[in-house]
């Protein structure tokens, strides 16, 4: 909240203001992160009538916790209200303020501000926005109203079909289903080309395998979330005609079920938020923080509960519809994904999940307890899929042990995307990184070339420090790499008239700034994952980050928050010119390449297909 401020008033009078992202450090929104998870974590143990939350509610006799929990994480207001009290446990332990005045704006902070002050004994003046959390009702109700307009839009799409004169097929049954999130379909040339952007490669792979195996299920509407309007889900999606939308496979009538449910949202807000042991579950570093986790658990019951129900209803009519044997997903491990596995394990279906990006720590899609992969009362565990596929064995390590995943059910196939990288960036002539020095300004006579890829708002306390050191380093190139979600114009203000540095468009071609790169800079990017891979040395900015642990391995540099000003400078510097400290570097990220099976083997898309063909042949 870069708008929140704290002010420690003394016995005197003084004041001391304190902007909120400086009291909240990164050691501390790390720690605040962890505490969230358990938090969230404990709640599914607490009692309603001698029940627990997990085993009480419940959907066809699988339990409604799976994505509450999910919810619970997405909407970050359990973290911001955890954060807050350990930005002031901060505040006081080094001010010693007879009184504090908070100004903020979100509900969340200003509920635990209170909630502190009670605690803490420390009189808080709250100052700012309105003490109210957002109404739930709208996001609710969109659930069904959204249901309705999804029927449409498939009503829609057949009437402009026939308009065109051409009638869509139906669609005919496949051993294998996989469901693509539609916004994420990246058409062809012509009207039946394109491919998924996360596992494209792999679904390839399978239909050149095997031609009449597969079909593809599209859910979700055409836009990603960021760029979503309201009436997305009426418009048709542009996908290919090999992609059946989820709407064409469950009618109306399949939602019979899960729209029950939503009608009675309110009666289920009501009965959570009412457990004997849910009260109590409220108390966090000693602050209790009810009205946060009152809200939230709320809007788990209102909107999360009904939309997953729905899921499952979509994903149980279109697994009967297309008869298949198994079904793949990209997102096993989220909303839709989890539904998915449930429905598939009612049917005794297989199911497979594909990793599609770096499995980061805090993340609890993947963070499980020993307890949850087994029955409780009628609720038959996690929904797990039969297999998940993985990049590597570092991957499988940590699901093995922060996700209790059996081992039986992972296996490593490698990483497609990779593969394709270094593929892509094997066949770069001199003249195309020629060019790409071009482009980031680097002469490639002797000046060494940083690339900096992460999200404007990791890294932008540490930007100053960077500025200042391209302006003492003239010999040193900065290259940076926007963020697709993100433009470049925000770094603009704090290298301007550094002719060291050049911002590059989001939609530069990553593997060709790459290939010319002599280190990389990020906070939590995956790109510092490839870079290991690549033989780039990586550096860390702003520790802790998702990538802590690959500096506590030796084989990524980091540099502490609360170091910014000096240890980047310094830092970058060895990584850069200091041969013994580069070596060293790579000398360790080999090994750490090496004994985790990093790097490329090629045909990581083929030997998932494999997997999956196989399954669906049992």
């Amino acid at each position: 909240m870069a708008d929140t401020r704290v002010t420690c008033i003394s016995a005197q009078g003084a004041e001391h203001e304190l902007a909120f992202t400086a009291l909240a450090t990164p050691d501390l929104a790390d720690r605040a992160r962890t505490e969230t998870n358990a938090w969230i974590k404990r709640l599914r143990l607490v009692l309603y009538g001698g029940v627990s939350m997990r085993d009480r509610f419940r959907y066809r006799d699988d339990s409604l916790w799976w994505f509450t929990e999910l919810y619970l994480q997405k909407m970050r207001q359990l973290d911001q209200a955890v954060l807050t009290v350990l930005a002031l446990d901060h505040a006081r332990a080094q001010h010693a303020p007879a009184r504090l005045v908070v100004t903020a704006a979100d509900a969340a902070t200003i509920a635990a501000a209170r909630a502190f002050g009670a605690a803490r004994g420390v009189p808080i003046d709250v100052r700012g926005g309105a003490s109210a959390p957002p109404r739930l009702y709208w996001p609710g109700a969109k659930v069904g109203v959204t249901a309705a307009l999804s029927r449409a839009r498939r009503t829609v799409s057949q009437t402009a079909g026939r308009l065109r004169g051409s009638r869509p097929a139906p669609p005919t049954p496949g051993a294998i289903a996989a469901f693509v999130h539609t916004a994420f379909w990246r058409a062809g040339e012509d009207a039946d080309g394109g491919t998924e952007g996360y596992i494209g490669p792999v679904l390839d792979a399978i239909t050149a395998a095997a031609p009449d195996a597969l079909r593809l299920v599209g859910v979700g509407p055409k836009r990603n979330f960021t760029t979503r309007r309201w009436w997305d889900p009426i418009t048709t999606a542009p996908t290919s005609d090999t992609i059946t939308p989820v709407e064409d496979l469950a009618p109306w009538s399949a939602l019979s079920g899960s729209l029950a449910l939503w009608r009675d949202r309110s009666a289920l807000a009501d009965e959570v938020v009412g457990g004997e042991g849910i009260r109590a579950a409220a108390l966090v570093y000693g602050c209790d923080l009810w009205p946060v986790l009152k809200h939230e658990l709320r809007g788990a019951a209102l909107v999360q509960w009904p939309w997953s129900a729905r899921a499952m209803d979509e994903a149980g009519a279109a697994i009967d519809a297309l008869e298949c044997h198994t079904v793949v997903t990209y997102a096993e491990a989220g909303g839709w994904g989890r539904a998915l596995v449930l429905e598939a394990r009612r049917r005794g279906v297989a199911s497979v999940g594909l990793q599609h990006g770096f499995i980061y720590r805090h993340w609890l899609n993947y963070l499980h307890e020993p307890d949850e992969m087994l029955a409780a009362g009628a609720d038959r565990g996690f929904p797990l899929p039969d297999k998940t596929l993985l990049f590597n064995s570092y991957a499988e390590a940590h699901l093995r042990s922060a996700g209790a995943f059996p081992a039986d059910r992972l296996e490593v196939t490698g990483s497609p995307g990779l593969d394709a990288l270094v593929t892509r960036m094997a066949t770069f002539s001199d003249a195309d990184r020629a060019a790409m020095r071009a482009l980031t300004g680097s002469t490639g006579a002797g000046q060494k070339l940083a690339v900096l890829v992460a999200k404007f708002t990791e890294v932008r306390d540490a930007l100053p420090a960077l500025a200042d050191l391209m302006r003492q380093k003239p010999e040193m190139r900065l290259a940076i790499k926007a963020h697709p979600a993100e433009t470049g114009d925000v770094y603009a203000p704090y290298f301007s008239g550094l002719g060291n540095v050049t911002i590059l468009a989001a939609d530069t071609d990553l593997s060709r700034v790459l290939s010319v790169a002599d280190a990389v800079l990020t906070r939590n990017s995956t790109v510092a994952i490839d870079a290991l891979v690549l033989g780039l040395p990586a550096l860390v900015l702003g520790r802790p980050s998702n990538l802590s642990p690959f500096v506590d391995e030796g084989v990524m540099a980091g540099v502490d928050a609360a170091d910014n000003a000096i240890g980047i400078g310094e830092t970058l510097e060895r990584l850069l010119y200091d041969r013994e400290v580069r070596a060293t570097v790579t000398a360790a990220a080999d090994a750490f390449v090496a004994r985790y099976g990093l790097r490329p083997k090629q045909g990581s898309a083929a030997r998932a297909a494999d997997v999956i063909l196989e399954m669906a042949r049992r």
